[in-house]
């Protein structure tokens, strides 16, 4: 099935966006992903490894691996790396989950770097799936996926872990015409978090509000991707166990996706 040129919508009639506000939100939701101090087992300089994050270019033209679960590294703990390796190969996989392995070291620069070797697009774990068939031309699939779907938010030695675990959710346009409808509201994203079981009545809700130059129409192309980042911070997965997550296009409860993570102690 085709994919649109980047991983998200087309939102409005006028031509695909550049996806610049959505880069920008994952990379604000990756932002804590920045060197932390650890006690973990480290990854000894010059070792191979495997990771799993999200490759983007940076505003030099150079890739980089943003990791919603650092990786330790000669001492320290890193969300972000270097990428060198075949470039010319990585636009397909931009902004997708992969998995990647190769050699990681410490040159330089204030973050390691990573000589990749291989990688591919994977689907996260615990991904959870929606088919929404609203009539004979009108079929999509709804994905919701906690990144990573098991963490901790402090290390055995009561260190923060750096983790900035993400939904992604995304919806695929499977059908034989576009997907076009006017949201309720200026809000285009609804989230919300709760604990699986327990005191249930807690819960954390969020929503993210559509591009203001697009206004509240969204237009989907045929066998094309939505995608966008909704960062989980601490408040709402506070204390160790089971969480769900449900999210929705605001007001259109029929693109519902819905997924679980959990939460360990250190």
């Amino acid at each position: 099935m085709a994919r649109s040129r980047t991983l998200y919508s087309i939102l409005g009639a006028g031509p695909a966006p550049s996806g610049e506000r959505l880069l920008l939100m994952s990379k604000a939701a990756l932002a804590l992903l920045v060197a932390l101090a650890g006690s973990a087992a480290q990854a000894p300089q010059d070792s191979t490894i495997t990771v799993h994050g999200f490759l983007q270019p940076d505003d030099s033209g150079r890739w980089t691996l943003l990791l919603p679960d650092p990786v330790p590294v000669a001492g320290q703990r890193f969300g972000v790396l270097a990428a060198v390796g075949d470039a010319a190969r990585w636009a397909r996989v931009r902004d997708r989950f992969v998995e990647v392995v190769g050699r990681v070291r410490l040159g330089g620069s204030p973050r390691p770097v990573m000589a990749i070797e291989r990688l591919r697009e994977i689907e996260p774990p615990g991904t959870g799936r929606t088919a929404v068939d609203l009539s004979f031309n009108q079929r999509a699939v709804v994905t919701l996926a906690a990144i990573p779907n098991r963490f901790a938010w402090r290390l055995k030695d009561g260190q923060p872990s750096g983790v900035q675990p993400l939904l992604m959710f995304t919806v695929h346009n499977e059908g034989q015409t576009d997907i076009d409808f006017m949201l309720p509201t200026n809000d285009a994203l609804c989230a919300r978090v709760r604990a699986s079981a327990g005191a249930r009545e807690t819960t954390w809700q969020t929503s993210l509000p559509a591009p203001s130059r697009q206004g509240v129409r969204v237009v989907i192309r045929m066998g094309a991707v939505y995608q966008q980042f909704v960062p989980i911070p601490a408040d709402a997965a506070p204390t160790p166990g089971r969480y769900d997550a449900d999210v929705t296009l605001c007001g259109m409860p029929d693109y519902h996706g819905a997924t679980t993570f959990e939460v360990r102690s250190p």
